[in-house]
């Protein structure tokens, strides 16, 4: 909800988009280094789209489309106008692993100052506010984890040691 009502102010202020082939009223939410971040509002709810500019600015190419989610609009939106480097972000997948590696340290005997502890557990607090199915892909590693433990691997082939 609180998203929502972010976006929906912005498209009450964006300007409409004008661009050659561009049929219905998209709105530019964020435009930086020729890279458009779109609000669309459909009969379906609102649609999200980056797109580059080309052609002085007349042509927009390369769309890519999210549907109504605005988060990974605005992420793609920020690596392909190069505000931030792609490098500088983790997959779900790479987040999981650091959560399940901070849980290990912290259950561990491994001696930590205080300010450590704390700066994992923060992170840890973070990564489960960032990652929507956070404890399904915790499960799915456990698991994948186990079975080569066993001497299985995940596509249940027997691990060769």
């Amino acid at each position: 909800m609180e998203h929502s009502k972010e976006y929906m102010k912005f498209m009450e202020q964006a300007p409409q988009i004008k661009a050659s082939g561009l049929d219905g009223d998209y709105r530019a939410l964020a435009e930086f280094n020729n890279v458009v971040l779109a609000g669309h509002q459909t009969r379906f709810g609102m649609e999200f789209v980056t797109w580059e500019w080309v052609q002085n600015h007349t042509s927009l190419w390369q769309g890519h489309y999210y549907g109504d989610d605005y988060d990974a609009a605005k992420q793609d939106f920020t690596i392909r106008s190069g505000l931030l480097p792609s490098e500088q972000l983790f997959s779900d997948e790479q987040l999981t692993e650091i959560y399940r590696s901070i849980h290990e340290t912290l259950e561990s005997e491994y001696p930590l100052t205080a300010e450590r502890e704390q700066i994992l557990k923060d992170t840890a607090a973070q990564i489960e506010r960032t990652v929507p199915d956070l404890n399904e892909l915790v499960y799915k590693s456990n698991e994948a984890e186990l079975s080569v433990q066993n001497g299985v691997d995940i596509t249940g082939m027997t691990q060769q040691l």
